[in-house]
């Protein structure tokens, strides 16, 4: 087995990782890495930024969880999950810059606030953050489709939404406004891949 992944359960970046992995039917050791700071040693000398995940095929290392998607498809000569076309590619890097730049800081505010809080949840916090978490939202009802994120297709993009939108699940937040991404939400998070990687709370 050549490939490992600094993982950690917990983690909706290496859950993409994970669901990748799934989905090309690639087997790796997992080594969990606990999301307390600092990161341990063994992990920073190879992730200089500490985060989660981290790939290793052989003496390559990949960091950072869209990079690993390009990487393992196009390892694959997986074209239908990421492009070789150019026009079909921009249309998948547009969906990963989208989610990561836009929709997945304002998600991951709400998170923090309502799922991750060490105490009692602040409720002002909360509302306070939720405009912005819609603003994003809107764009990203604008621009997604309802099956899959971009083309007609499973993609990476898909892999890099899925953990997100599972996770929002469980947040004060209904879905009922955006119609198009309850749908992709629904077929992602039940998509055999994604139920295969393991997604956690």
């Amino acid at each position: 087995m050549n490939l490992v992944l600094h993982d950690n359960p917990a983690s909706s970046n290496a859950l993409k990782a994970r669901f990748a992995l799934a989905e090309l039917e690639l087997e790796a050791e997992l080594r969990t890495v606990p999301l307390t700071h600092p990161r341990p040693d063994w992990h920073r000398a190879l992730q200089p930024s500490g985060t989660v995940p981290l790939l290793i095929d052989g003496e390559l290392l990949v960091g950072e969880s869209n990079a690993i998607l390009r990487y393992l498809a196009a390892r694959e000569r997986r074209d239908d999950l990421y492009p070789a076309d150019v026009a079909a590619r921009s249309q998948v890097d547009w969906a990963l810059d989208l989610w990561s730049t836009r929709v997945r800081p304002a998600l991951f505010t709400l998170e923090r606030l309502a799922l991750f809080a060490t105490g009692p949840v602040d409720d002002d916090a909360v509302a306070a953050a939720t405009p912005g978490v819609a603003r994003a939202l809107d764009a990203w009802e604008r621009f997604t489709g309802d099956r899959w994120t971009v083309l007609d297709r499973l993609t990476i993009a898909d892999m890099c939404v899925a953990p997100a939108l599972w996770r929002s699940g469980r947040l004060p937040l209904d879905l009922e406004s955006w119609p198009r991404t309850a749908a992709l939400r629904a077929a992602l998070t039940a998509h055999p891949a994604f139920v295969a990687a393991g997604p956690v709370a």
